[in-house]
Parts: C-alpha cells; sequence; structure tokens
C-alpha cells in the first residue's frame, strides 16, 4: 500500500509544483502526449515480451495494495501440525488437509506427500515449479522496469513531434508559446512517468519476487522434512535453523554489496 501511496504523493507533487507557478492544470494534460508516450511505450514492450507476459506484468501491479507474501512462521507451525498429524494417523490423513490449502504450490507440495512420492522426485518437481513461478514474477518487474527505459525517449519523440506541428504553423505568433508548451508535456509524461512509477514499480515487484522465491525455497526443505517423516518438533528446529541461516546469508550479501561499493565512491 505504500507502493501507491508513494506514486499518488509523486503526482500530486507535479500537480502543486505546477500551481505554485501559476500554470493552469490544464497545462499538464495532453491527449496527444498521452497517445505517443504511453501508447509507443506499451507496444515497445509488446514487441519486447509478448501479449501474455504483458497482461500478467500489468496484472501484477495488485501487489503493490497487497503483497501475496507467505508468513513463514505460520507455514513452519502448519507443516510440523501435518507431520504429527502423518504420524498419529497416517499419510492419507493429510487429504482433509487440502481443501484449507489456497496457495498452489503449497496445495501441490501437500498433494506429493499424500501420493507418497519420493524425496528425489519431490525436491526435484518443486524446484522446477518453484523456479517456474519466480522467473514469471521477475519478467513482471522487468516488464516495468523496461517501460520506465522506454518512455524519457519516446517523450522526447513526443516533443520533437509536439515542435513540428508547431513550426507548421509559424504563420500564426499567438499559437506558438501555447503550442511550445503542450509539445514539451510528452517530455514530462516520459520522465517523470519513468522515474516516478514505472522504474519503483519494476524495483518493488523484483523485490517481491526475490522475497517469495526465498519463501520456496523455505517451503521445499519443509515437504522435504514431512516426506522423511521427522516429528513436528524437529521441522520445526529444522525450519528455523534454515529460515535463520538464509537471513544471515541476505544480510552478509547485503554488507558486501555496501563494501564494494565504499571504494567507488571514495574514488568518485
Amino acid at each position: 500500500m505504500s507502493a501507491i501511496i508513494g506514486i499518488i504523493a509523486a503526482l500530486a507533487v507535479i500537480v502543486l509544483a505546477a500551481l505554485s507557478d501559476g500554470d493552469p492544470i490544464k497545462s499538464l494534460f495532453s491527449v496527444t502526449a498521452v497517445l505517443i508516450v504511453f501508447g509507443g511505450t506499451l507496444t515497445a514492450l509488446l514487441t519486447q515480451f509478448g501479449f501474455g507476459p504483458l497482461l500478467a506484468g500489468f496484472a501484477r501491479f495488485k501487489w503493490l495494495i497487497k503483497p501475496p507474501l507467505v508468513d513463514l512462521y505460520a507455514f513452519i507451525d502448519q507443516v510440523a501440525n501435518w507431520s504429527n498429524l502423518a504420524r498419529s494417523q497416517g499419510v492419507l490423513a493429510l487429504e482433509a488437509e487440502l481443501v484449507n490449502v489456497t496457495d498452489p504450490f503449497l496445495k501441490r507440495g501437500l498433494q506429493m506427500i499424500i501420493d507418497n512420492t519420493s524425496q528425489d522426485d519431490l525436491y526435484a518437481t518443486l524446484t522446477v515449479l518453484a523456479e517456474k513461478s519466480s522467473r514469471e514474477e521477475h519478467v513482471s518487474g522487468e516488464i516495468w522496469e523496461a517501460g520506465g527505459g522506454y518512455l524519457p525517449t519516446i517523450g522526447v519523440m513526443g516533443a520533437v513531434l509536439g515542435l513540428i506541428h508547431v513550426m507548421m504553423r509559424l504563420d500564426h505568433p499567438a499559437e506558438l508559446g501555447e503550442g511550445i508548451a503542450t509539445a514539451f508535456v510528452a517530455t514530462i509524461y516520459g520522465v517523470g512517468g519513468a522515474n516516478l512509477i514505472f522504474l519503483p514499480v519494476g524495483q518493488r515487484l523484483l523485490g517481491l519476487a526475490e522475497a517469495r522465491e526465498r519463501e520456496r525455497q523455505v517451503m521445499i526443505q519443509g515437504f522435504i522434512l514431512l516426506s522423511e517423516g521427522k516429528p513436528g518438533i524437529l521441522i520445526r528446529q529444522g525450519l528455523m535453523s534454515f529460515l535463520k541461516e538464509k537471513k544471515e546469508k541476505a544480510n552478509a550479501d547485503a554488507q558486501g554489496e555496501g563494501a564494494m561499493g565504499e571504494p567507488m565512491a571514495e574514488a568518485a
């Protein structure tokens, strides 16, 4: 939700800045600029990614309102309870739990446990599914980032087209000022749309995709422990330690990237 608030606040800042200079709000709106900048960007993205991924990429904009993140601590408790149930009543008793599982990845993993799938096949299948889902989710962020790359250039193109139109009407001097101002609205749309919307949204979606990828790694480990018939208490301990290791590794990677950036900053 904070991302939506950020986008609205950014647009509000632009409007307020224009009003503070005494410019009318209508000076920031141009149907022609919208068609050229956003229509041109859409066609470029369609050419690069294709129709299906493009629709999926824009559909995942809703993640900014409600991120599809999993409570891993609740998942660990759930797997531990599944283990206790399977050990006391048999694996088939887990069939009753399927109706309570909404996440497709979790449902597939639990179904494979019920089907008594071997550990090797279980790990291989879930890994392939996780990689496929991760790739699809990363593409969504890449689409928005690519749009942020196209927008400024197409915005400049829109401004040039507007100036061409103005130059063809030099015999109407009274219209030159307004025509030039309208031409540069396309540049505002291109630069503003890229830096205030498309690039931040792309980075946010990529971050969510990476978080989902880490979640699925923990889930896979949980299903492996469940297939081994480990007691719930051992599963809980094992997954908690695995979760702690992943967190420490992520922090170490972040610190490593910061350390690599320090010499560059000093050199600058």
